[in-house]
Protein backbone atom coordinates (compact mmCIF):
# COMPACT_ATOMS: atom_id res chain seq x y z
CA UNK A 1 0.00 0.00 0.00
CA UNK A 2 2.80 2.35 0.92
CA UNK A 3 4.49 1.38 -2.33
CA UNK A 4 1.47 2.41 -4.37
CA UNK A 5 1.26 5.78 -2.59
CA UNK A 6 4.90 6.44 -3.39
CA UNK A 7 4.29 5.65 -7.06
CA UNK A 8 1.32 8.03 -7.27
CA UNK A 9 3.33 10.79 -5.54
CA UNK A 10 6.23 10.40 -8.02
CA UNK A 11 3.80 10.56 -10.95
CA UNK A 12 2.25 13.73 -9.60
CA UNK A 13 5.66 15.38 -9.08
CA UNK A 14 6.67 14.41 -12.59
CA UNK A 15 3.73 16.26 -14.10
CA UNK A 16 4.34 19.30 -11.94
CA UNK A 17 7.96 19.43 -13.09
CA UNK A 18 6.88 19.10 -16.74
CA UNK A 19 4.35 21.93 -16.29
CA UNK A 20 6.99 24.17 -14.72
CA UNK A 21 9.43 23.45 -17.57
CA UNK A 22 6.77 24.26 -20.19
CA UNK A 23 5.92 27.49 -18.40
CA UNK A 24 9.57 28.48 -18.29
CA UNK A 25 10.00 27.67 -21.99
CA UNK A 26 6.96 29.82 -22.89
CA UNK A 27 8.33 32.73 -20.91
CA UNK A 28 11.76 32.33 -22.48
CA UNK A 29 10.37 32.06 -26.02
CA UNK A 30 8.21 35.17 -25.57
CA UNK A 31 11.18 37.07 -24.24
CA UNK A 32 13.38 35.92 -27.13
CA UNK A 33 10.67 36.86 -29.67
CA UNK A 34 10.40 40.34 -28.22
CA UNK A 35 14.18 40.78 -28.24
CA UNK A 36 14.40 39.51 -31.83
CA UNK A 37 11.69 41.90 -32.94
CA UNK A 38 13.44 44.73 -31.12
CA UNK A 39 16.61 43.88 -33.06
CA UNK A 40 14.80 44.08 -36.44
CA UNK A 41 14.13 47.84 -36.41
CA UNK A 42 15.54 51.22 -35.44
CA UNK A 43 13.26 54.14 -34.56
CA UNK A 44 13.84 57.36 -36.54
CA UNK A 45 12.34 60.79 -35.98
CA UNK A 46 10.95 62.83 -38.87
CA UNK A 47 13.08 66.02 -39.01
CA UNK A 48 12.98 69.31 -40.92
CA UNK A 49 15.78 69.55 -43.49
CA UNK A 50 16.87 71.39 -46.63
CA UNK A 51 17.01 69.04 -49.61
CA UNK A 52 18.60 69.69 -52.98
CA UNK A 53 18.75 67.99 -56.35
CA UNK A 54 21.97 68.90 -58.11
CA UNK A 55 24.50 67.95 -60.77
CA UNK A 56 28.23 67.95 -60.05
CA UNK A 57 31.08 68.39 -62.51
CA UNK A 58 34.83 68.60 -62.15
CA UNK A 59 37.44 70.60 -63.99
CA UNK A 60 40.63 72.67 -63.84
CA UNK A 61 40.88 76.44 -63.30
CA UNK A 62 41.90 78.40 -66.40
CA UNK A 63 42.07 82.14 -67.09
CA UNK A 64 39.18 83.56 -69.07
CA UNK A 65 41.41 86.08 -70.80
CA UNK A 66 45.05 85.47 -71.69
CA UNK A 67 46.99 87.01 -74.54
CA UNK A 68 50.29 86.19 -76.17
CA UNK A 69 52.30 89.31 -77.05
CA UNK A 70 54.08 88.86 -80.39
CA UNK A 71 56.48 91.33 -82.01
CA UNK A 72 55.46 93.04 -85.24
CA UNK A 73 59.03 93.05 -86.57
CA UNK A 74 61.28 90.00 -87.00
CA UNK A 75 65.06 89.66 -86.75
CA UNK A 76 65.61 92.46 -84.24
CA UNK A 77 67.50 91.97 -81.01
CA UNK A 78 65.85 92.57 -77.66
CA UNK A 79 67.65 95.55 -76.20
CA UNK A 80 65.97 95.72 -72.79
CA UNK A 81 63.18 94.01 -70.80
CA UNK A 82 61.57 96.32 -68.24
CA UNK A 83 59.19 93.85 -66.51
CA UNK A 84 59.48 90.54 -64.71
CA UNK A 85 57.18 87.56 -64.41
CA UNK A 86 54.48 88.31 -61.84
CA UNK A 87 54.44 92.07 -62.52
CA UNK A 88 51.04 93.69 -62.98
CA UNK A 89 50.68 95.79 -66.12
CA UNK A 90 48.08 98.03 -67.70
CA UNK A 91 47.22 98.11 -71.37
CA UNK A 92 49.87 100.21 -73.13
CA UNK A 93 52.60 99.76 -70.51
CA UNK A 94 56.08 99.11 -71.93
CA UNK A 95 57.25 95.51 -71.66
CA UNK A 96 60.53 95.63 -73.62
CA UNK A 97 62.56 97.60 -76.16
CA UNK A 98 64.03 96.28 -79.43
CA UNK A 99 67.21 97.49 -81.12
CA UNK A 100 66.30 100.46 -83.38
CA UNK A 101 69.67 101.07 -85.01
CA UNK A 102 68.95 99.43 -88.41
CA UNK A 103 65.58 101.14 -88.77
CA UNK A 104 66.97 104.53 -87.74
CA UNK A 105 69.71 104.20 -90.39
CA UNK A 106 67.04 103.61 -93.08
CA UNK A 107 65.13 106.69 -91.92
CA UNK A 108 68.19 108.91 -92.06
CA UNK A 109 69.15 107.67 -95.52
CA UNK A 110 65.65 108.18 -96.95
CA UNK A 111 65.24 111.67 -95.49
CA UNK A 112 68.58 112.70 -97.05
CA UNK A 113 67.50 111.30 -100.45
CA UNK A 114 64.20 113.18 -100.31
CA UNK A 115 65.92 116.47 -99.50
CA UNK A 116 68.29 116.07 -102.46
CA UNK A 117 65.65 115.02 -104.98
CA UNK A 118 63.71 118.13 -106.02
CA UNK A 119 62.14 116.60 -109.10
CA UNK A 120 58.46 116.21 -108.67
CA UNK A 121 55.51 115.18 -110.75
CA UNK A 122 52.92 117.41 -109.09
CA UNK A 123 51.54 118.54 -112.47
CA UNK A 124 50.93 114.97 -113.66
CA UNK A 125 49.36 114.07 -110.37
CA UNK A 126 47.08 117.10 -110.51
CA UNK A 127 46.01 116.38 -114.11
CA UNK A 128 45.28 112.71 -113.38
CA UNK A 129 43.45 113.69 -110.21
CA UNK A 130 41.25 116.19 -112.08
CA UNK A 131 40.41 113.64 -114.79
CA UNK A 132 39.39 111.08 -112.17
CA UNK A 133 37.32 113.35 -109.92
CA UNK A 134 35.69 115.31 -112.78
CA UNK A 135 34.52 112.09 -114.44
CA UNK A 136 33.37 110.61 -111.11
CA UNK A 137 31.47 113.77 -110.16
CA UNK A 138 29.76 113.86 -113.57
CA UNK A 139 28.63 110.28 -113.05
CA UNK A 140 27.40 110.96 -109.53
CA UNK A 141 25.61 114.19 -110.54
CA UNK A 142 24.00 112.65 -113.65
CA UNK A 143 25.82 114.80 -116.17
CA UNK A 144 27.43 112.04 -118.23
CA UNK A 145 25.91 112.48 -121.67
CA UNK A 146 26.03 108.83 -122.67
CA UNK A 147 24.43 107.70 -119.40
CA UNK A 148 21.78 110.43 -119.68
CA UNK A 149 20.86 109.36 -123.26
CA UNK A 150 20.56 105.63 -122.52
CA UNK A 151 18.69 106.45 -119.29
CA UNK A 152 16.15 108.54 -121.22
CA UNK A 153 15.78 105.76 -123.80
CA UNK A 154 15.18 103.27 -121.02
CA UNK A 155 12.52 105.49 -119.41
CA UNK A 156 10.80 105.97 -122.78
CA UNK A 157 10.83 102.22 -123.44
CA UNK A 158 9.41 101.62 -119.98
CA UNK A 159 6.60 104.11 -120.61
CA UNK A 160 5.77 102.58 -124.02
CA UNK A 161 5.78 99.10 -122.51
CA UNK A 162 3.42 100.20 -119.72
CA UNK A 163 1.06 101.86 -122.25
CA UNK A 164 1.09 98.78 -124.50
CA UNK A 165 0.37 96.56 -121.52
CA UNK A 166 -2.64 98.68 -120.48
CA UNK A 167 -4.02 98.60 -124.02
CA UNK A 168 -3.53 94.85 -124.16
CA UNK A 169 -5.38 94.44 -120.85
CA UNK A 170 -8.21 96.76 -121.99
CA UNK A 171 -8.61 94.91 -125.32
CA UNK A 172 -8.62 91.55 -123.57
CA UNK A 173 -11.22 92.65 -121.02
CA UNK A 174 -13.44 94.14 -123.78
CA UNK A 175 -13.28 90.94 -125.80
CA UNK A 176 -13.96 88.74 -122.79
CA UNK A 177 -16.96 90.90 -121.81
CA UNK A 178 -18.50 90.77 -125.31
CA UNK A 179 -17.88 87.04 -125.58
CA UNK A 180 -19.48 86.38 -122.20
CA UNK A 181 -22.51 88.55 -123.05
CA UNK A 182 -22.98 86.73 -126.36
CA UNK A 183 -22.64 83.36 -124.64
CA UNK A 184 -25.22 84.40 -122.02
CA UNK A 185 -27.60 85.93 -124.58
CA UNK A 186 -27.35 89.36 -122.99
CA UNK A 187 -26.18 91.36 -126.01
CA UNK A 188 -28.39 94.48 -126.17
CA UNK A 189 -28.58 94.52 -129.98
CA UNK A 190 -29.72 90.89 -130.07
CA UNK A 191 -32.24 91.55 -127.33
CA UNK A 192 -33.69 94.54 -129.25
CA UNK A 193 -33.88 92.51 -132.47
CA UNK A 194 -35.67 89.67 -130.68
CA UNK A 195 -38.10 92.15 -129.11
CA UNK A 196 -38.93 93.50 -132.57
CA UNK A 197 -39.59 89.96 -133.84
CA UNK A 198 -41.86 89.26 -130.88
CA UNK A 199 -43.74 92.55 -131.44
CA UNK A 200 -44.13 91.91 -135.19
CA UNK A 201 -45.38 88.39 -134.54
CA UNK A 202 -47.92 89.78 -132.08
CA UNK A 203 -49.12 92.18 -134.79
CA UNK A 204 -49.48 89.20 -137.17
CA UNK A 205 -51.65 87.38 -134.65
CA UNK A 206 -53.83 90.46 -134.17
CA UNK A 207 -54.14 90.94 -137.94
CA UNK A 208 -55.03 87.26 -138.37
CA UNK A 209 -57.79 87.60 -135.79
CA UNK A 210 -59.09 90.76 -137.50
CA UNK A 211 -59.13 89.04 -140.91
CA UNK A 212 -60.92 86.04 -139.51
CA UNK A 213 -63.58 88.31 -138.00
CA UNK A 214 -63.98 90.25 -141.27
CA UNK A 215 -64.30 87.00 -143.21
CA UNK A 216 -66.95 85.75 -140.86
CA UNK A 217 -68.89 88.99 -141.14
CA UNK A 218 -68.61 88.92 -144.91
CA UNK A 219 -70.03 85.41 -145.17
CA UNK A 220 -72.96 86.25 -142.97
CA UNK A 221 -73.53 89.66 -144.47
CA UNK A 222 -77.33 89.11 -144.82
CA UNK A 223 -77.71 89.10 -141.07
CA UNK A 224 -75.44 92.01 -140.43
CA UNK A 225 -76.71 95.55 -140.41
CA UNK A 226 -73.79 96.82 -142.48
CA UNK A 227 -74.24 96.77 -146.19
CA UNK A 228 -72.22 94.45 -148.30
CA UNK A 229 -69.78 97.08 -149.56
CA UNK A 230 -68.72 98.02 -146.08
CA UNK A 231 -68.13 94.39 -145.23
CA UNK A 232 -65.99 94.02 -148.31
CA UNK A 233 -64.03 97.09 -147.31
CA UNK A 234 -63.45 95.77 -143.77
CA UNK A 235 -62.26 92.47 -145.17
CA UNK A 236 -59.84 94.14 -147.61
CA UNK A 237 -58.47 96.34 -144.83
CA UNK A 238 -57.91 93.37 -142.51
CA UNK A 239 -56.27 91.42 -145.28
CA UNK A 240 -53.94 94.37 -146.03
CA UNK A 241 -53.02 94.71 -142.36
CA UNK A 242 -52.18 91.02 -142.18
CA UNK A 243 -49.94 91.29 -145.21
CA UNK A 244 -48.23 94.32 -143.66
CA UNK A 245 -47.81 92.48 -140.34
CA UNK A 246 -46.17 89.52 -142.07
CA UNK A 247 -43.92 91.91 -143.94
CA UNK A 248 -42.89 93.59 -140.66
CA UNK A 249 -42.28 90.20 -139.08
CA UNK A 250 -40.08 89.03 -141.95
CA UNK A 251 -38.16 92.29 -141.82
CA UNK A 252 -37.62 91.84 -138.04
CA UNK A 253 -36.33 88.28 -138.60
CA UNK A 254 -33.99 89.54 -141.32
CA UNK A 255 -32.82 92.35 -139.04
CA UNK A 256 -32.09 89.84 -136.28
CA UNK A 257 -29.95 87.74 -138.60
CA UNK A 258 -28.09 90.85 -139.71
CA UNK A 259 -27.54 91.80 -136.06
CA UNK A 260 -26.07 88.35 -135.31
CA UNK A 261 -23.76 88.67 -138.31
CA UNK A 262 -22.69 92.17 -137.23
CA UNK A 263 -22.10 91.06 -133.64
CA UNK A 264 -19.94 88.16 -134.82
CA UNK A 265 -17.96 90.52 -136.99
CA UNK A 266 -17.60 92.94 -134.03
CA UNK A 267 -16.40 90.10 -131.77
CA UNK A 268 -13.89 89.04 -134.41
CA UNK A 269 -12.71 92.63 -134.64
CA UNK A 270 -12.23 92.75 -130.86
CA UNK A 271 -10.28 89.48 -130.92
CA UNK A 272 -8.11 90.89 -133.71
CA UNK A 273 -7.61 94.00 -131.55
CA UNK A 274 -6.45 91.73 -128.69
CA UNK A 275 -3.90 90.05 -130.98
CA UNK A 276 -2.67 93.39 -132.28
CA UNK A 277 -2.36 94.77 -128.71
CA UNK A 278 -0.51 91.63 -127.66
CA UNK A 279 1.94 91.97 -130.55
CA UNK A 280 2.51 95.63 -129.71
CA UNK A 281 3.10 94.73 -126.05
CA UNK A 282 5.59 91.97 -126.90
CA UNK A 283 7.44 94.32 -129.23
CA UNK A 284 7.56 96.93 -126.44
CA UNK A 285 9.09 94.31 -124.09
CA UNK A 286 11.80 93.61 -126.66
CA UNK A 287 12.42 97.32 -127.01
CA UNK A 288 12.60 97.73 -123.21
CA UNK A 289 15.04 94.81 -122.86
CA UNK A 290 17.21 96.30 -125.58
CA UNK A 291 17.15 99.71 -123.87
CA UNK A 292 17.96 98.13 -120.49
CA UNK A 293 20.86 96.18 -122.01
CA UNK A 294 22.19 99.39 -123.58
CA UNK A 295 21.87 101.14 -120.21
CA UNK A 296 23.79 98.38 -118.40
CA UNK A 297 26.50 98.40 -121.09
CA UNK A 298 26.80 102.16 -120.71
CA UNK A 299 27.13 101.82 -116.92
CA UNK A 300 29.84 99.16 -117.28
CA UNK A 301 31.63 101.34 -119.80
CA UNK A 302 31.46 104.30 -117.39
CA UNK A 303 32.80 102.17 -114.53
CA UNK A 304 35.60 100.93 -116.75
CA UNK A 305 36.51 104.48 -117.76
CA UNK A 306 36.44 105.59 -114.11
CA UNK A 307 38.73 102.68 -113.18
CA UNK A 308 41.11 103.70 -115.96
CA UNK A 309 41.26 107.27 -114.62
CA UNK A 310 41.85 105.91 -111.08
CA UNK A 311 44.71 103.73 -112.29
CA UNK A 312 46.25 106.69 -114.09
CA UNK A 313 45.89 108.78 -110.92
CA UNK A 314 47.52 106.09 -108.77
CA UNK A 315 50.33 105.66 -111.28
CA UNK A 316 50.96 109.40 -111.24
CA UNK A 317 51.22 109.30 -107.44
CA UNK A 318 53.56 106.30 -107.56
CA UNK A 319 55.69 108.00 -110.17
CA UNK A 320 56.15 110.95 -107.86
CA UNK A 321 59.27 109.97 -105.98
CA UNK A 322 58.58 112.38 -103.16
CA UNK A 323 55.11 110.98 -102.54
CA UNK A 324 56.33 107.40 -102.67
CA UNK A 325 59.21 108.20 -100.37
CA UNK A 326 56.84 109.86 -97.90
CA UNK A 327 54.88 106.64 -97.71
CA UNK A 328 58.06 104.66 -97.15
CA UNK A 329 59.14 107.12 -94.50
CA UNK A 330 55.81 106.81 -92.69
CA UNK A 331 56.17 103.02 -92.70
CA UNK A 332 59.69 103.27 -91.25
CA UNK A 333 58.53 105.55 -88.44
CA UNK A 334 55.71 103.08 -87.72
CA UNK A 335 58.29 100.29 -87.49
CA UNK A 336 60.36 102.47 -85.18
CA UNK A 337 57.35 102.78 -82.87
CA UNK A 338 56.84 98.99 -83.04
CA UNK A 339 60.29 98.55 -81.53
CA UNK A 340 58.67 99.48 -78.21
CA UNK A 341 56.59 96.44 -77.25
CA UNK A 342 53.65 97.28 -75.01
CA UNK A 343 51.05 95.35 -72.99
CA UNK A 344 47.97 94.53 -75.06
CA UNK A 345 45.67 94.25 -71.99
CA UNK A 346 45.50 94.69 -68.22
CA UNK A 347 46.83 91.72 -66.29
CA UNK A 348 49.87 89.94 -64.90
CA UNK A 349 53.04 88.96 -66.79
CA UNK A 350 52.96 85.15 -66.49
CA UNK A 351 55.58 84.24 -69.11
CA UNK A 352 58.71 85.92 -70.52
CA UNK A 353 60.16 83.24 -72.83
CA UNK A 354 62.73 85.61 -74.38
CA UNK A 355 65.73 87.21 -72.71
CA UNK A 356 67.83 90.28 -73.47
CA UNK A 357 69.87 89.80 -76.64
CA UNK A 358 67.51 87.23 -78.22
CA UNK A 359 66.26 87.80 -81.78
CA UNK A 360 62.55 88.34 -82.42
CA UNK A 361 60.33 86.11 -84.57
CA UNK A 362 56.87 87.07 -85.82
CA UNK A 363 55.28 83.83 -84.61
CA UNK A 364 57.15 83.52 -81.30
CA UNK A 365 55.54 85.36 -78.33
CA UNK A 366 57.84 87.50 -76.21
CA UNK A 367 55.41 87.65 -73.27
CA UNK A 368 52.14 86.23 -71.94
CA UNK A 369 49.66 88.44 -70.07
CA UNK A 370 46.98 86.80 -67.95
CA UNK A 371 43.96 88.38 -66.29
CA UNK A 372 43.26 86.70 -62.93
CA UNK A 373 40.16 88.76 -62.15
CA UNK A 374 37.91 86.27 -63.88
CA UNK A 375 38.52 82.54 -64.24
CA UNK A 376 36.84 79.73 -66.10
CA UNK A 377 36.49 75.98 -65.74
CA UNK A 378 36.02 73.68 -68.72
CA UNK A 379 33.49 70.92 -67.94
CA UNK A 380 31.65 68.23 -69.85
CA UNK A 381 27.91 67.79 -69.29
CA UNK A 382 26.50 64.42 -70.24
CA UNK A 383 23.24 64.23 -72.16
CA UNK A 384 21.32 62.92 -69.12
CA UNK A 385 22.18 66.05 -67.11
CA UNK A 386 21.20 68.51 -69.84
CA UNK A 387 17.62 68.74 -68.52
CA UNK A 388 17.48 71.88 -66.38
CA UNK A 389 20.94 72.99 -67.49
CA UNK A 390 21.32 76.12 -69.63
CA UNK A 391 23.66 79.03 -70.22
CA UNK A 392 23.35 81.68 -67.52
CA UNK A 393 22.59 79.19 -64.72
CA UNK A 394 24.20 80.02 -61.35
CA UNK A 395 26.57 77.39 -59.91
CA UNK A 396 28.83 76.95 -56.90
CA UNK A 397 32.55 76.54 -57.65
CA UNK A 398 34.48 74.73 -54.91
CA UNK A 399 38.29 74.75 -54.94
CA UNK A 400 39.18 71.37 -53.47
CA UNK A 401 42.66 72.32 -52.28
CA UNK A 402 41.56 75.29 -50.15
CA UNK A 403 37.95 74.18 -49.55
CA UNK A 404 36.62 77.56 -50.63
CA UNK A 405 33.42 78.29 -52.55
CA UNK A 406 32.82 80.86 -55.28
CA UNK A 407 29.67 81.84 -57.13
CA UNK A 408 29.89 81.14 -60.86
CA UNK A 409 27.82 81.10 -64.04
CA UNK A 410 27.56 78.64 -66.92
CA UNK A 411 28.78 80.90 -69.72
CA UNK A 412 28.90 78.47 -72.64
CA UNK A 413 27.36 75.13 -73.67
CA UNK A 414 28.38 73.61 -76.99
CA UNK A 415 25.61 72.67 -79.41
CA UNK A 416 27.66 69.74 -80.73
CA UNK A 417 28.10 66.63 -78.60
CA UNK A 418 31.13 64.40 -78.22
CA UNK A 419 30.47 60.68 -77.76
CA UNK A 420 32.42 58.57 -75.28
CA UNK A 421 31.54 54.98 -74.23
CA UNK A 422 28.10 55.35 -75.76
CA UNK A 423 27.25 58.58 -73.88
CA UNK A 424 27.13 62.04 -75.44
CA UNK A 425 28.91 64.92 -73.69
CA UNK A 426 28.60 68.66 -74.32
CA UNK A 427 31.72 70.79 -73.78
CA UNK A 428 30.83 73.74 -71.52
CA UNK A 429 32.47 76.54 -69.55
CA UNK A 430 31.83 78.07 -66.12
CA UNK A 431 33.04 81.61 -65.34
CA UNK A 432 33.63 82.96 -61.82
CA UNK A 433 35.23 85.99 -60.20
CA UNK A 434 38.52 85.02 -58.59
CA UNK A 435 40.58 86.36 -55.70
CA UNK A 436 44.22 86.03 -54.67
CA UNK A 437 43.65 82.46 -53.41
CA UNK A 438 42.77 81.14 -56.85
CA UNK A 439 45.56 79.67 -58.94
CA UNK A 440 45.54 78.47 -62.52
CA UNK A 441 45.53 74.68 -62.68
CA UNK A 442 43.65 74.10 -59.42
CA UNK A 443 41.05 71.32 -59.48
CA UNK A 444 37.48 72.34 -58.71
CA UNK A 445 34.04 70.84 -58.27
CA UNK A 446 31.05 72.54 -59.87
CA UNK A 447 27.66 72.17 -58.21
CA UNK A 448 24.49 73.05 -60.17
CA UNK A 449 21.30 72.97 -58.07
CA UNK A 450 18.38 71.87 -60.25
CA UNK A 451 15.72 71.77 -57.50
CA UNK A 452 15.68 72.78 -53.85
CA UNK A 453 13.27 72.81 -50.89
CA UNK A 454 13.97 74.28 -47.45
CA UNK A 455 12.71 73.29 -43.99
CA UNK A 456 10.56 70.33 -45.10
CA UNK A 457 9.77 67.11 -43.16
CA UNK A 458 12.12 64.36 -44.31
CA UNK A 459 13.35 60.87 -43.50
CA UNK A 460 16.20 58.68 -44.64
CA UNK A 461 15.60 57.50 -48.16
CA UNK A 462 16.12 53.81 -47.33
CA UNK A 463 13.30 53.95 -44.74
CA UNK A 464 10.70 54.44 -47.49
CA UNK A 465 9.16 51.28 -48.95
CA UNK A 466 7.52 50.95 -52.38
CA UNK A 467 4.65 48.63 -53.24
CA UNK A 468 4.14 46.88 -56.57
CA UNK A 469 1.62 49.54 -57.61
CA UNK A 470 4.19 52.30 -57.07
CA UNK A 471 2.67 53.72 -53.86
CA UNK A 472 5.04 54.47 -50.97
CA UNK A 473 4.81 53.86 -47.22
CA UNK A 474 6.83 53.73 -44.02
CA UNK A 475 6.61 51.44 -40.95
CA UNK A 476 5.20 53.00 -37.76
CA UNK A 477 3.87 51.85 -34.38
CA UNK A 478 0.18 51.05 -34.20
CA UNK A 479 -2.17 52.71 -31.73
CA UNK A 480 -1.21 50.17 -29.07
CA UNK A 481 2.42 51.28 -29.36
CA UNK A 482 3.56 47.73 -30.03
CA UNK A 483 2.31 46.42 -33.37
CA UNK A 484 3.88 47.59 -36.64
CA UNK A 485 1.68 49.20 -39.28
CA UNK A 486 2.18 50.65 -42.78
CA UNK A 487 1.48 54.32 -43.22
CA UNK A 488 1.04 55.74 -46.74
CA UNK A 489 3.21 58.76 -47.52
CA UNK A 490 3.58 61.09 -50.49
CA UNK A 491 7.21 61.86 -51.26
CA UNK A 492 8.87 64.86 -52.95
CA UNK A 493 12.47 65.42 -54.03
CA UNK A 494 15.40 63.37 -52.75
CA UNK A 495 19.14 63.90 -52.46
CA UNK A 496 19.65 60.10 -52.25
CA UNK A 497 20.33 60.25 -48.49
CA UNK A 498 17.12 62.01 -47.40
CA UNK A 499 13.69 62.28 -49.05
CA UNK A 500 11.06 64.99 -48.63
CA UNK A 501 7.72 63.89 -47.08
CA UNK A 502 4.93 65.88 -48.73
CA UNK A 503 2.08 64.26 -46.77
CA UNK A 504 1.47 61.37 -44.37
CA UNK A 505 4.02 62.38 -41.69
CA UNK A 506 4.80 65.49 -39.67
CA UNK A 507 7.97 66.76 -38.09
CA UNK A 508 8.59 64.88 -34.82
CA UNK A 509 6.77 61.68 -35.83
CA UNK A 510 8.57 58.37 -35.26
CA UNK A 511 9.00 55.72 -37.92
CA UNK A 512 10.57 52.26 -37.80
CA UNK A 513 13.55 51.57 -39.99
CA UNK A 514 14.75 48.03 -40.67
CA UNK A 515 17.27 46.67 -43.11
CA UNK A 516 15.48 43.32 -43.12
CA UNK A 517 12.35 42.23 -44.95
CA UNK A 518 11.13 39.68 -42.39
CA UNK A 519 9.28 42.15 -40.15
CA UNK A 520 5.60 41.25 -40.67
CA UNK A 521 2.86 43.83 -40.36
CA UNK A 522 0.84 43.22 -37.20
CA UNK A 523 3.81 41.73 -35.33
CA UNK A 524 3.67 42.75 -31.70
CA UNK A 525 6.73 44.44 -30.24
CA UNK A 526 7.64 44.14 -26.52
Amino acid sequence: MASEKKKKKKKWVKWVVIAVIVLVLVIVIRGCSANAAQALYTPETVESRDIQNFHTFTGIVEPVKEEKVCPKIANLKIEDIVVEEGDEVKEGDVIMYLDTESIQDQIDELELSMSLNEATSDLNIKLARNNYYDYRNNLNDGYNSNIVTVSQNLASAQSQMDTAFRKFVDATESYQLSASLNAAGKNINKINAQNKIDSAYQSVRIAQDSLAAADHAKRNGETVTKDKELLELDYDTAEHRLEQAWLDYNNAVAAQKATEINEGVALDDKFTAVLDAQTTYLNSIDAFNAAQSAYEIALRGADSQLSTYRIQYDQAINNGNASLNELKLAELYEKLDDCTIRASMDGVITELPKKKGDTTELTAPVATITSFDKMKVAIKINEYNMMGTSEGEQVTVTLNAIEKDYEGTISKISRNAESKNGVSYFSSEVDFLADEDVRVGMSVEIKLITKEVKGVPSVKTDSIQTRDDGSTYVNVYGEDGKTIEERDVEIGISDEMYTEIVSGLSEGDTILVTPLSGLDMGMEIG
